[in-house]
């Protein structure tokens, strides 16, 4: 999904589209994914994550191969919509499902974090097969292919019949509207509470700051002087990087707990969004990148694993939509207004530190938190359940 990129300057030298018109079709894409994470989980949390991932694979693989025929740029916009609406179950129902799996068990944040680097390693994976097959048989085949890999892979996971028994965790001990501690606050409840605001907080500033600099870094280290083939290598740093970031999210998470995992994965990011400010030379931007990267990859992980912790695995499928589709809707506009901004005539510095800024609120507001997530013996009441 997050591959679909490479097709940009074919779509563009094909159709001789605007800039601004492609974006709009991954808009739209982004529009359908927030939508279908927050279905996919509400029916995981009901033991519905099969049948989910198959009507997924049905939705958006044919959608996506049928971007092969399009001749339109509303054609363009409403498969990507409706490829949009059946991704959201990639994310929603593997880092659910495992994290049920996984409640009282060893090594659970290493088990996320093996779920989650699957995001990094697609992105590695498939960019370079894309482009390269772009090369041999045109973006529009690529696109019929990358539609039927999607097809079989996201399908036949959700075909096998052997049932995954679970547990269901009710999270720790958190305090309602009332002050009053809970274990069992509905959800409708649940989403006010000022621990859930938070974490939704800190994921739109983390979004937004990955958001601006996937737009903005090319730019901005042509400003700085930076050579334009170094300035792409930095921007593939980032999804590389993501991945080792993940597997120590995991293994921090269990020495420290998420809260503090999430809480340095914050802190670093601010500190390689401040180091950019610092680049005089090429070799300069690569170390930042690539902090940004570890981080980013740490706290895509974290997030998730505290929203499991603190609120427990009942409604952790929906949760999990749900932050995720808050934070890309809303940090959507991001880089638009960082551009507007830069052309009045202003620069990225002012923009750099106020996302800095934002990163170091929130690693120490989430510090500030009594999350109590490590460790999980003392409070976990798994009872186990057919997923």
């Amino acid at each position: 999904m997050w591959s679909l990129g490479v097709f940009f300057t074919s779509l563009e030298q094909e159709f001789q589209w605007s800039r601004s018109v492609i974006s709009g079709g991954y808009t739209c894409l982004i529009i359908g994914h927030s939508i279908s994470a927050i279905v996919a989980g509400k029916l995981a949390d009901k033991n519905a994550a099969r049948p989910t991932l198959l009507m997924s694979a049905l939705l958006a693989g044919p959608s996506l191969a049928l971007c092969s025929r399009m001749a339109s740029a509303g054609q363009f916009y409403a498969l990507f919509l409706m490829t949009g609406l059946g991704t959201g179950a990639t994310v929603s129902i593997p880092t659910s499902t495992v994290q049920r799996w996984f409640i009282g068990r060893p090594h659970s944040g290493t088990a996320l974090a093996i779920v989650m680097s699957g995001i990094g390693i697609g992105g590695l994976l498939f960019a370079p097969l894309f482009q390269h097959l772009i090369g041999e048989i045109g973006w529009r085949s690529t696109l019929a292919g990358a539609g039927a890999i999607f097809l079989l892979m996201v399908g036949g996971a959700g075909l096998p019949k052997r049932p995954y028994i679970g547990h269901h965790f009710s999270g720790f001990n958190i305090s309602d509207s009332d002050g009053q501690p809970s274990t069992t606050i509905p959800l409708r409840k649940l989403v006010f509470t000022r621990r859930y605001l938070l974490v939704v907080g800190v994921t739109f500033v983390a979004f937004l700051a990955f958001q601006v600099l996937s737009v903005h870094l090319i730019p901005y280290a042509s400003d700085v002087g930076v050579p334009a083939n170094t300035a792409a290598l930095a921007l593939g740093a980032v999804g590389g990087a993501s991945v080792p970031g993940r597997f120590l999210s995991g293994a921090l998470s269990e020495k420290l707990g998420w809260s503090r995992t999430l809480a340095g994965a914050l802190l670093g990011t601010s500190l390689a969004i401040l180091s950019l400010l610092f680049v005089s030379q090429a070799w300069m931007i690569l170390p930042a990148v690539a902090l940004f990267g570890v981080c980013h990859g740490m706290r895509a992980v974290a997030v998730l694993g505290l929203l499991g912790r603190s609120f427990g695995t009942e409604s952790l499928g929906v949760l999990i939509g749900l932050t995720i589709a808050v934070g890309q809707l809303f940090s959507a506009p991001g880089p638009y207004i960082v551009g507007f901004w830069f052309d009045l005539g202003y620069s990225y510095t002012a923009t750099f530190l106020a996302i800095a800024m934002g990163l170091l609120l929130g690693a120490l507001l989430v510090l500030l938190m009594n999350t109590q997530d490590h460790p999980l013996s003392k409070n976990a009441k798994p009872s186990t359940t057919s997923i």
